[in-house]
């Protein structure tokens, strides 16, 4: 065997335990005293011109990765939030101010690779609408030759639709955003040859291949193009943005014919847009009569304390992942060490580990003394949305659930139904679930609106903690009477 590296069987038997959640050691133990091939930046979604203080967190996240002596970087879309020029010229500044001329502090290289996300190219959000020619022009990324223009000026690459770069002997492969129509399954198929059997290849673009990473409820490539481009290659890596879901969610890495990991956002940290403490953001016109908490600053709106990046670190059979806050400058949770090449029924595959946990009991629950708080409010509440503010309802929050064996809270399911009404529910996402741990132990809370439980009936609420591969806890369990007292 050669000096410093382990065999596959005892490396993958050994990463089984450091993904289960029930005995989480060091990642970093795995590999004493041997040094990584490669290691590189991810961050993405930074979305400058979205929050006032983006520029000041990318420039953070940038000088953390050349601490790390990184040999590059990747961002998988949304430098900018709403397509202008100004906003991608404030990303390269950032970039030349910490790497001047692409190198580090050693004056080693250190590769920048960009691939756009629909925020770049189609600017939603609907900015250039009212723009003349000549604005559009001076702004507009996507406005006829200035993606050309502004890469070479900017960041002194030429723009293509599918870009390919090598750092260190490891092949990089991006793809532009999906409205540009980048042909990467045809790319793919007539490039396979040359690709390195052996070492792992790393794909970048903005949206998860469709059916991979974080699950069916993340936003994801729904034309399945970058699925079946990847799926001949075992040693395929796919890093990807877009969804804004959480890496402290477990299935931001998804193993089956390739491996797809979830790069998180720096912008924020909550995704799911099914769960109704975020899309009560989505819907202030009232079309779903959701008065959800928005509180949890890692949510639309507050304080972007879930904003994240990783480092990667390549090694000759697995990867090592850390994943960092930006706020909280600190790992969210315990680095990943996944294996490679990508296993079907490997330690990464949901069900197998979702079984585990099951068999192993390790799922999160409340404190033994933990009890469901319920108040009426007459005059409403601060946390009700827009199309609700003033109206009467109930305000109803519950501690936070304790992760168990390494199994942290999720999300949680809240029922609760009024003597003789229909049961009403709302599922959310665990406040502080993108915070690193210590920082995560956050109450839950929700409204209900008093035309959906009427104050002055018996109210039982019932409040469900789970994973997120959403196996339950033992539910709160609590009955009111009359609330208008």
């Amino acid at each position: 065997m050669v000096q410093g590296r382990m065999t596959r069987r005892g490396f993958v038997g050994r990463t089984l335990t450091a993904v289960s959640g029930i005995a989480m050691s060091d990642a970093f133990a795995l590999h004493e005293g041997v040094h990584a091939r490669l290691i590189f930046g991810v961050v993405s979604d930074v979305h400058i011109g979205g929050k006032p203080d983006a520029v000041e967190q990318l420039e953070k996240v940038l000088r953390w990765f050349a601490e790390k002596n990184v040999d590059a970087v990747l961002s998988p879309g949304d430098i900018a939030h709403s397509g202008l020029i100004s906003d991608l010229e404030k990303f390269a500044n950032a970039w030349h101010q910490v790497f001047p001329n692409g190198r580090g502090a050693d004056g080693r290289k250190v590769e920048l690779m960009i691939s756009t996300g629909n925020h770049d190219v189609d600017a939603w959000g609907g900015r250039w609408k009212n723009f003349t020619e000549e604005q559009l022009r001076a702004q507009c990324f996507n406005y006829k030759d200035n993606p050309e223009k502004t890469w070479q000026r900017l960041f002194g690459q030429k723009w293509e639709l599918i870009w390919r770069r090598e750092v260190k002997g490891y092949t990089f492969i991006g793809s532009q955003w999906s409205s540009l129509k980048p042909p990467i399954e045809a790319y793919m198929k007539k490039n396979a040859a040359t690709f390195d059997p052996v070492k792992p290849f790393f794909y970048c673009q903005h949206e998860h291949p469709k059916g991979t990473c974080h699950g069916a409820y993340s936003m994801g490539d729904d034309r399945g193009e970058s699925v079946r481009a990847l799926t001949p290659f075992a040693n395929a890596v796919a890093i990807t943005g877009h969804s804004h879901c959480a890496i402290s969610d477990e299935r931001a890495v998804w193993q089956g014919a390739f491996t797809s990991i979830g790069a998180g956002c720096m912008h924020e940290g909550a995704g799911g847009f099914t769960y109704d403490n975020v899309s009560a953001f989505w819907h202030p016109s009232g079309k779903k009569n959701l008065m959800a908490s928005l509180a949890d600053p890692q949510n639309w709106g507050g304080d972007a304390k879930g904003g994240c990046c990783e480092l990667v670190e390549v090694y000759d059979d697995h990867l090592v992942v850390q994943r960092q806050s930006v706020i909280f400058a600190r790992p969210i949770g315990p680095a990943w060490v996944v294996p490679l090449p990508a296993q079907k029924n490997g330690p990464f595959e949901f069900a197998r580990r979702s079984a585990q946990r099951k068999t192993q009991g390790a799922v999160p629950e409340f404190a033994a003394d933990a009890k469901i708080s319920a108040t009426f409010c007459p005059k409403g509440h601060a946390l009700e949305n827009t199309a609700h503010k003033g109206e009467p309802c109930i305000y109803v929050t519950f501690p936070h659930a304790e992760s168990v064996k390494g199994s942290r809270v999720f999300d949680y399911v809240v029922e609760a139904c009024a003597d003789g009404g229909k049961p009403v529910t709302r599922k959310l996402i665990a406040a502080g679930f993108s915070y690193p741990e210590e920082y995560a132990k956050l109450p839950g809370e929700c409204l209900f609106s008093a035309t959906e439980l009427p104050p002055d009936k018996a109210i039982q609420f019932t409040v469900t903690p789970r994973d997120c591969f959403g196996l339950s806890g033992k539910s709160l369990v609590a009955k009111f009477e009359e609330l208008v007292n």
